[in-house]
């Protein structure tokens, strides 16, 4: 048998052969991918919030609202040690520093060291410490705990945020007065003495965040204002490091203006060698909420990342960006990441090149009623401390406070899945499976193991994330008819290895199969519903072996079926379909496919797409869709931002059974019935949403020709795969009837 003939049929040509062992897809695996580990290393914990923190000789500092710590892994209210509002936590164990035991009566929400590690210097509401008088900020003496007796300013209202350079502290938030002197929410003092500096900017609004370049030629501020020095600045300034006059700064234009639906405030801000960061979080739907960097020497922006779900803290660690925040969508105008509907990720990383998401996936959750998560962060060099009001990391009790080391390993990679091979041609098995995801490395190695001993036939290096688990497909030609081989996969980062489990031993074929499901399983279906369940039946078995069932909803079952021993579901109400249970994110290589039989010259309806909503009707009337027009053509329609439409030739509302099939492959599309090609095109990427498969209804009658009439309806063996079939593929299952 012609092997490249044979793969040529099965779909696979550029898969690996028997005999063939390395095909590289991705850079090599590393077992840490960032520069930090996604296993939260143990620390205390706090019973509040953690506003601010900082990392000083060999400690880190936290000040939020908290008034008690307990030690890693206690429940709330066990074993915890009263220290209210600040307290010291070893930067190497995570251990509370017993020793470190200021008296507070008022929060603190901003927590910042000198240079040279010798002083931490806090902000907040207090006006006492230890029983002295320190009007909102005060200084402490690291190497003895000590408040420092001669470093005494006195500011009118809340210190918000704090920045040292050089002999130089910053300070932001709502006062009027420092010292008895006008300084409008932004003030300087000396390092050593605390002496009022020139520094005086009028700001017209809080102050959120203030950080100084790391040359010291600029002094960065951000938060709740529209002006400072008289001047119009929205939300964000860039100001003399002297006197506080306002610079210009180009790169400020990243932060919309604020109108009737949005108004963006930068909330953090760190400057890192010759660039600074910055976070916004917005008010209103699709708000700005993301990130930006500019070059400290011009002031011109670099890049900006759209993701949605506010930006809270931001810190260069290593070479790489690391973001606290509520990120719900980071698909929103090419921000490359998830979208909407997968999932809430309160910890991300991006490259400071360009600002795209990185490979780091750890967790926290977020405080009820604020749904904010982590709020501060600091870092040693090596580490990141994050605080914030959050009472998990990484689904394990953790309030208020948590860090990250780059020791080695980090994460593990999740376990391979028992593989579930498939032979239909004689001499062949075909092996599909998903990858996995490794929450601090996103490029991994995997081996394909045969037989009992381990036997490595196929070794593949490949990306994944949460969101996007691309499939890997080999074809073994190096069987024979009869032979029973079982598989299993092996994953690797580079320092932790896992196996999946055995498959169960599969025969190989003899004789070419007969059997439609056969041969669609051996082509690898991510879902496969046979829509074969009795009259009555309200769930729809996945029979691709990948757990993916549905729900009917207004279908009639145990109707005459596409394949002979099997029956189908037909819509005798407008609304009837079949949702699968799990949802997927914005899919850009995928097959759809089903059988559809419907009469009437005015009767067509949708067969099988992509939706936004699991139990309803999809806001959009989704796509990634098969449908019939009322004159009986088949569409296949993809929404790139505009609708993108295949249309075949009419009649297929004839009464019989017709096989129809969409498959794209990153933006070329191509639509097949009864096993030919009736059209192609290329176009852009398919809608960033997350979504659900569904048989049957979905409202698409703002498509070309959609919205027809899907009462007597009948659609059988619905299929979507992870990938394009070839049109090889599509023949013989069409053929396979």
């Amino acid at each position: 048998m012609n092997k490249r003939w044979l793969l040529t049929r099965l779909g696979l040509v550029g898969a690996l052969v028997a005999g063939a062992l390395v095909v590289v897809f991705a850079p090599p695996a590393q077992s840490i991918e960032a520069s930090l580990s996604a296993v939260a290393s143990p620390t205390w914990q706090t019973n509040g919030s953690v506003q601010g923190i900082t990392v000083a000789a060999g400690k880190a500092y936290a000040g939020g609202r908290f008034t008690s710590v307990r030690p890693p892994g206690a429940a709330a209210g066990t074993g915890e040690v009263a220290q209210a509002y600040l307290a010291a936590f070893d930067e190497n164990t995570g251990a509370l520093v017993t020793a470190f035991n200021p008296v507070l009566n008022g929060q603190v929400y901003a927590v910042a060291a000198s240079a040279d590690g010798s002083r931490i210097f806090v902000g907040g509401d207090f006006t006492t410490v230890n029983g002295v008088t320190r009007n909102r900020i005060a200084a402490f003496d690291t190497a003895t705990g000590a408040l420092v007796t001669t470093w005494k300013p006195s500011v009118s209202f809340r210190v918000k945020t704090i920045a040292v350079h050089g002999n130089t502290v910053y300070f932001g938030g709502s006062f009027g007065l420092v010292n008895n002197l006008t300084r409008n929410r932004l003030a300087a003092v000396s390092a050593d003495a605390g002496t009022l500096l020139p520094f005086a900017p009028s700001v017209n609004g809080d102050v959120y965040a203030v950080d100084a370049a790391d040359d010291g030629s600029k002094v960065y501020a951000g938060g709740q204002f529209s002006a400072v020095n008289g001047t119009n600045q929205n939300t964000v300034a860039s100001l003399d490091p002297a006197t506080g006059a306002v610079l210009p700064f180009p790169g400020a234009s990243a932060v919309p203006p604020p109108n009737g639906s949005c108004t963006t405030r930068v909330k953090a801000i760190d400057a890192s060698g010759d660039t600074v960061y910055f976070g916004n979080g917005g008010d209103g739907g699709g708000c700005f909420d993301g990130t930006w960097a500019v070059d400290v020497s011009t002031n011109a922006l670099k890049w900006k990342n759209q993701c949605l779900g506010a930006t809270e803290a931001v810190k260069v660690v290593n070479g790489w960006l690391y973001k606290g925040s509520h990120a719900h969508d980071c698909a929103n105008q090419g921000a490359g990441g998830f979208p909407q509907g997968f999932d809430y990720r309160y910890l991300l990383v991006e490259k400071i090149s360009d600002g795209t998401l990185g490979p780091w996936y750890p967790n926290t959750d977020a405080g009820p009623p604020t749904e904010v998560g982590p709020l501060a962060f600091a870092t040693g060099g090596d580490d990141l401390w994050v605080g914030g009001d959050f009472f998990s990391t990484n689904g394990v009790g953790q309030q208020g406070l948590t860090r990250f080391t780059n020791a080695t390993p980090g994460a593990a990679p999740a376990k391979p899945a028992k593989l579930l091979p498939y032979s239909v041609q004689p001499g062949v098995v075909q092996i599909h499976f998903p990858t996995v995801v490794d929450n601090d490395d996103s490029t991994l190695t995997y081996r394909l193991l045969k037989g009992f001993s381990n036997t490595t036939i196929a070794t593949w290096t490949a990306k994944s994330t949460p969101w996007d688990r691309p499939w890997l497909h080999y074809t073994d030609t190096n069987v024979v008819p009869g032979e029973t081989p079982n598989y299993r996969v092996e994953v690797t980062d580079g320092s932790t290895t896992l196996r999946g489990n055995y498959s169960d031993p599969v025969t190989v074929a003899s004789a070419p199969s007969t059997a439609y499901d056969q041969i669609i399983n051996a082509d690898g279906p991510q879902g496969y519903w046979r829509l074969g369940e009795p009259a009555g039946a309200t769930t729809s078995v996945d029979s691709s072996g990948q757990s993916n069932n549905g729900t009917f909803g207004g279908a009639v079952l145990g109707q005459p079926g596409a394949i002979a021993g099997n029956t189908a579901m037909t819509a005798t109400l407008t609304s009837g379909r079949m949702t699968s249970e799990k949802g997927y994110s914005m899919p850009q290589q995928f097959t759809v496919e089903a059988w559809v039989k419907q009469s009437g010259t005015n009767r067509g309806g949708r067969i099988i797409g992509f939706g936004n909503s699991k139990a309803g009707t999809s806001a959009t009337g989704g796509d990634r869709q098969l449908y019939m027009r009322t004159n009986g053509s088949i569409v296949f329609g993809v929404n790139d931002g505009a609708q993108k439409t295949l249309t075949s030739t009419s009649g297929k509302n004839d009464g019989q059974w017709h096989h129809v099939v969409g498959t794209f492959d990153n933006g070329a599309m191509k639509l097949y019935v009864d096993g030919a090609l009736a059209g192609s095109a290329s176009v852009g990427t398919a809608s960033l949403y997350y979504g659900w498969w569904r048989l049957g209804y979905d409202n698409n009658t703002n498509w070309p020709g959609g919205g027809a009439s899907q009462v007597g309806m009948s659609i059988d063996e619905g299929a979507v795969y992870p990938y394009a079939l070839t049109p090889v593929q599509v023949q013989s299952h069409f053929a396979a009837r």
